[in-house]
């Protein structure tokens, strides 16, 4: 008997308990279909905490093989008191222990549709975290956090070494005895909720670290995205201050404060602890009509995973907000497979629209002939795992970042989450030596980009580092920085790149690089040591067609070091006023020890004072 709707369990459902209603309706309901919450517990726009129902849910679903879990349209609320606890390891971000609402470890075949419903999530949690998954979709919701992890001030007034701010209630905030500025969370919880005030002020004491800041940023409060030419302000964990006449009035002192009266101070925030969606060592894997408001960290980060989609979706703020995601829109690392990004919009985002690369891991310690101790070197890489038998891992050269041999592995242990411990095969090459790097060599993703909008973000457009084909077409770039970046590094970042061929057409690039992040609107840059510039070519075959780029000055519209391999054609250049010229910048093209560049000659010039013979020649400064 089918009784999804059933007056009995609604009516019953305190009574019984949660547990044995769950039991009841999943007896007679589930019949690996389609689960609808609002039968088992979980209540919209009442502002209660739906975590543990959903706990409860997920658990039953996957013991009935649910293909689809429905929230009606509404608002859901999730708080961390009872979310399931986990350390978890997320590249690019920070480690730790984990409050996870959304844990979904082994789940295959499974949609989770919002129906066009709000998620806000409440205090120190990570929303959705996907492990060993296959055929995962999240469709028609969005996600927001009642209290963002950064924090943002008006600017009343300027000063020498002082700025006077206005703090709304959206951002909590104290000047503590020793006159510093820090950001504090809300006093939260659900309806119903016993306080005890000993443990709140505990609670709040524990995650005071979720809202520091490490540096300030202006944005211009009309065009809502960062201020011309302004760059970030480092501040460490706090500021003096003090406190000014009128409500949430105040004043922070440094001496490089600098700011333009009415527009909007953001305080980054100083740790990437809570990205909106974690998908890891999974498979087809599709965001659809999603828009994340707010994480903090990465909107979407996928590691290790094979062939992840977001589409329709969109990353921006919500209303009175400046700042979406604290850290980059999208994030991929090691995937494979099929990456697309189809007609999303990321604006607003403290970092990248998006950064695709795989992770380069240092040699430590040479063992043996057969035996390496590797170390991740940038804290927010540790814990990552990528090294299994039968893995072939690519042997290079760190400061030429040449990759001269491969050696496939026979065994591997985690020696700690710093450390992995590799047995080959057989006998490496004799010339790898400790301060070299290794990476996988794998099933590259392929890459389509396509139909996105990408604005108003502090930093770059794109960072695409994936040696499998990559596809750039038809989106809309206006980023303060470059709006396409290829790179690679083995001494900061550790992020393996490389393009073996990329296209980029079509797209428009709207006054993009009118601020500090880059060194030209396309830029291909590598980690190479000054002593093999001459040797090493590290991104190759580009070809940039059929695009407009609109400028204001004459900063580079290609800004190309270490390629082997890059054609410019067909392409539209106009010239406009939006920004004030910069003096500094002399040529739109600058080429650097690199190989077969070509600007063709059916490139066009609107509204430049000097010949098209002058605009095309290449330089090798700005």
């Amino acid at each position: 008997m089918h009784i999804t709707n059933s007056k009995f369990v609604k009516k019953h459902m305190t009574t019984l308990g949660l547990g044995l209603a769950l039991l009841l309706a999943a007896q007679q309901v589930i019949a690996g279909t389609i689960i609808d919450v609002s039968q088992y517990g979980v209540t919209k726009n009442d502002g209660s905490d739906s975590t543990y129902q959903i706990r409860k849910i997920l658990e039953m679903a996957k013991q009935q093989g649910a293909t689809k879990i429905v929230f009606p349209k509404g608002k859901y609320d999730f708080y961390p008191d009872r979310a399931m606890q986990k350390n978890v390891y997320i590249s690019n971000n920070d480690p730790g222990v984990k409050r996870i609402i959304f844990p979904l470890d082994g789940f295959e075949n499974l949609e989770i549709d919002g129906q066009g419903s709000d998620f806000m999530f409440h205090g120190g949690v990570n929303p959705f975290v996907l492990e060993d998954g296959k055929n995962i979709k999240f469709s028609h919701f969005s996600v927001d956090f009642k209290r963002s992890f950064h924090s943002e001030a008006s600017v009343l007034a300027t000063g020498d070494g002082y700025l006077d701010i206005h703090i709304p209630e959206a951002f909590p905030y104290k000047i503590n005895t020793a006159g510093i500025l820090t950001f504090v969370g809300l006093q939260d919880s659900p309806p119903g909720k016993i306080l005890i005030p000993k443990l709140e002020r505990r609670i709040a004491v524990d995650n005071a670290s979720d809202y520091q800041f490490k540096r300030l940023l202006e944005f211009d409060a009309k065009l809502r995205e960062t201020a011309y030419m302004r760059k970030d302000i480092q501040t460490g964990n706090g500021l003096p201050a003090e406190k000014l006449p009128g409500d949430r009035n105040v004043r922070i002192f440094q001496k490089d404060l600098v700011a333009t009266v009415g527009n909007i101070m953001t305080f980054q925030a100083k740790y990437r602890k809570y990205p909106g969606f974690v998908v890891s060592d999974s498979s087809d894997v599709v965001l659809d009509n999603i828009t994340i408001h707010h994480a903090g960290g990465m909107g979407l980060l996928a590691q290790r995973s094979h062939n992840v989609t977001m589409q329709n979706s969109k990353v921006t703020p919500s209303e009175g907000r400046y700042v979406s995601t604290t850290a980059d829109a999208t994030h991929f690392v090691n995937c494979t497979g099929k990456i697309q990004l189809l007609n999303n919009l990321f604006e607003n985002q403290k970092d990248d629209a998006t950064n695709i690369h795989g992770i380069y891991v240092a040699v430590d310690k040479i063992l043996d002939a057969k035996t390496i101790d590797v170390r991740l070197q940038h804290p927010q890489q540790y814990g990552f795992d990528f090294i299994d038998a039968g893995d072939t891992l690519e042997l290079v050269h760190a400061p030429s970042m040449n990759t001269y041999s491969t050696a496939k592995v026979a065994s591997s242990e985690r020696i700690s989450e710093e450390i992995t411990r590799v047995v080959f095969q057989d006998k490496f090459d004799s010339r790898l030596q400790e301060g070299d790097s290794i990476a996988e060599v794998r099933d590259y993703a392929e890459v389509l980009i396509k139909g996105n909008t990408i604005r108003r973000n502090r930093a770059r457009g794109m960072l695409l580092n994936s040696r499998g084909k990559t596809v750039v077409e038809d989106n809309y770039f206006h980023a303060p920085g470059s709006a396409i970046l290829f790179e690679g590094d083995a001494n900061f970042w550790y992020e393996q790149g490389g393009v073996s061929q990329a296209i980029i057409r079509n797209n428009v690039f709207d006054n993009s690089f009118y601020a500090q992040w880059g060194t030209g609107i396309i830029a291909v840059a590598a980690g190479i040591d000054n002593k093999y510039k001459e040797s090493s070519r590290y991104n190759k075959n580009i070809l940039i067609e059929n695009n407009t780029f609109k400028v204001f000055d004459y900063a580079p519209i290609l800004n190309l070091f270490s390629v082997d391999g890059l054609v410019f054609k067909n392409n539209v250049i106009e010239k406009n006023s939006a920004y004030p010229a910069r003096a500094k910048y002399k040529h739109l093209f600058v080429v650097n020890h690199s190989d077969a560049v070509s600007i063709e000659k059916d490139n066009t010039f609107v509204g430049f004072e000097k010949s098209k013979e002058e605009l095309t020649k290449f330089s090798t400064s700005l």
